[in-house]
């Protein structure tokens, strides 16, 4: 490891930093911000630049993120800290949050769409992302595909009910 690469250590709940192992490269016990991503756009766009060492708390649950130099930003990262302050950090959260569930939505619909069963859905998708029995399980997944199924369902009722008042 480089020992002035820059990086920041984050505070986020497990299933956000399995989500994060599982989109980025691993690299010394963290992961690799590639902002190709969209995440690691929007991680990048968080980004606040401080004079003095931020006193920032760490729980057990926090991941090390290595973060990309390139002509327009290696200036900031000498002889600066790096952190995402505590609101920014919950938008993080909360956009990670969403990222992770539109991803559970297009698995499901790409599995259904090729015949697979739910039950065989929700084991590869656990398998696929590595997510940890503690922070989502089987049963949870299986709840959010039928949310999702259910919002699919009111959206197909509300077009063909404004169909028919058009028709009559």
């Amino acid at each position: 490891m480089d020992i002035n690469k820059p990086l920041i250590d984050i505070d986020l709940p497990q299933l956000c930093i399995d989500f994060l192992y599982h989109e980025f490269e691993e690299q010394d016990g963290g992961i690799l911000l590639k902002t190709s991503n969209d995440i690691g756009k929007y991680i990048n766009s968080m980004l606040t630049v401080a004079a003095t060492s931020p006193a920032v708390p760490m729980t057990e649950y926090h991941i090390i993120i290595y973060l990309p130099v390139n002509a327009w930003n290696h200036h900031i990262f000498s002889g600066n800290y790096i952190t995402i302050i505590p609101w920014k950090r919950k938008m993080l959260e909360q956009f990670i949050m969403a990222e992770f569930k539109l991803r559970i939505r297009a698995y499901f619909l790409t599995g259904y769409e090729k015949g697979y069963s739910q039950d065989n859905i929700i084991k590869g998708f656990l398998k696929s992302y590595s997510i940890k029995n503690n922070t989502v399980n089987y049963d949870s997944i299986k709840k959010m595909d039928y949310r999702n199924r259910e919002r699919i369902t009111e959206e197909v009722n509300n077009d063909i009910q404004s169909q028919l008042t058009l028709n009559f």
